[in-house]
């Protein structure tokens, strides 16, 4: 009578899952280290929407589960940057705005890197990553390629994997190489 209470925290569950495991792959020093991404807040929220927009592409393919799943998981990284926001001392009044802010951005770039993506060279992927993240590093020390690169063989990875283990929410994060 009551399963659809289980079925919700399940699926918030497993999304918290995904999400921690998207954190872990965001802090990567590689990215950081090698690649030029900042090691800022801005920086590392940059690297969790990219690999956010991966996944949520994987779930896209899964129907209704995967739209589900993925409706939570994005609902967990709000509350997550609900809660490093108050974690930084925004006043409770600017906290809700600065999170719509960053639901915004994060909806711009699931757009960009979507589209570049579905392109067949790692040449568009490339530019939209550098586009997206050209506030964070005016000197051009960012190594959009070598990101490109790897978010196409992540989206592969997770293209390859089976559905049963997406939605129980294990991902194969391929390993970066500098």
């Amino acid at each position: 009578m009551l399963a659809w209470l289980k079925t919700g925290r399940d699926r918030r569950q497993t999304a918290h899952s995904l999400y921690g495991s998207i954190v872990a792959r965001a802090r990567q020093p590689i990215f950081y280290a090698h690649w030029g991404v900042p090691d800022t807040v801005q920086g590392r929220f940059e690297m969790i929407a990219l690999h956010l927009v991966v996944v949520l592409r994987r779930l896209a393919a899964e129907g209704r589960a995967g739209e589900r799943l993925a409706r939570a998981l994005t609902e967990a990284l709000m509350v997550d940057l609900d809660d490093a926001m108050r974690e930084m001392t925004f006043g409770d009044l600017a906290v809700p705005r600065e999170v719509k802010r960053a639901a915004a951005a994060v909806f711009d770039r699931h757009g960009a890197y979507l589209a570049a993506l579905a392109a067949s060279d790692d040449i568009a992927l490339a530019q939209a990553i550098a586009a997206q993240l050209a506030y964070l590093e005016p000197s051009g020390a960012l190594d959009a390629h070598n990101l490109a690169v790897y978010v196409r063989r992540c989206a592969g990875a997770l293209d390859g994997e089976p559905a049963a283990l997406i939605l129980a929410g294990q991902l194969a994060w391929p390993r970066p190489t500098a």
